[in-house]
């Protein structure tokens, strides 16, 4: 009965709301927004299951602890990855734990040079290049001077790229914006979490989002549930619209 019920839940709107009422009543406290990365890590990883091979190659841009890059290891081990991760030290830990990846110290935008990034010691996760007063409040913010780059400059145009995934705290709208090129290009899948709030911040409104990857390179945006399947694209108005923040841009299904 409990493998049915997590079958039926799987994926469904109900899912993060059933696995955060699970976790509360086994005794653990993890936050509601915890509980729907776990379940975007999942789908995040069929998705990679489905449309890399062997010989793929990735770029992870935000890496943290190099989560995507197992994966990418997994299911394309003879794929050229490139990691971007601006913090010092967790970009010296990738490099130590995944040698056969390209690793950059580097954050990624629509230009490049040196630049300030603020750092959340106790949640590293939601460092970035703003402060971002509106989320984690309570957090000391540290400002450290970082290189960064563009996308577009960094990858040859003989490297053909078939999956990219952003994670950047609200500044995919200057990570797309330099590497347009390289999307134009290749037209990979992109699996990036967006927030309005957060995006706006750097002056790119859910819209321009939409209208940069669609008009401008082509492709489709879906939430990862429905794209994993086989559902309709989202319009631009439900994407502006929408309260979900992981998605997937590719090309037509």
């Amino acid at each position: 009965m409990r493998e049915l019920l997590k079958k039926h839940i799987k994926d469904a709107k109900i899912e993060p709301y059933m696995r955060w009422l699970v976790k509360r009543s086994r005794g653990i406290q993890m936050p509601f927004d915890l509980v729907k990365n776990e379940i975007y890590d999942r789908q995040a990883a069929e998705v990679m299951r489905r449309v890399l091979n062997s010989s793929s190659n990735c770029v992870d841009i935000g890496c943290h602890q190099g989560q995507f890059l197992r994966d990418f290891l997994k299911y394309a081990p003879q794929g050229r990855h490139f990691a971007f991760e601006p913090v010092p030290y967790l970009a010296e830990r990738l490099k130590d734990a995944f040698p056969s990846v390209q690793v950059f110290p580097y954050a990624l935008s629509d230009s490049a040079g040196e630049t300030t990034f603020y750092v959340i010691p106790d949640c590293p996760t939601l460092s970035g290049l703003k402060a971002r007063d509106f989320v984690a409040q309570d957090k000391e913010r540290q400002e450290i001077k970082v290189h960064q780059e563009r996308l577009d400059n960094l990858i040859a145009e003989d490297v053909k790229i078939d999956l990219i995934k952003i994670d950047v705290e609200g500044a995919e709208g200057l990570v797309i914006q330099g590497a347009l090129r390289t999307i134009r290009r290749n037209r990979p899948y992109i699996i990036l979490e967006h927030g309005g709030k957060s995006s706006e911040a750097f002056g790119f409104s859910s819209s321009k989002i939409y209208d940069l990857l669609v008009d401008g390179c082509g492709l489709e945006v879906s939430l990862l549930t429905h794209w994993l399947h086989a559902g309709t694209s989202l319009t631009r108005a439900e994407f502006i619209n929408g309260k979900e923040w992981y998605f997937i841009a590719g090309p037509n299904q």
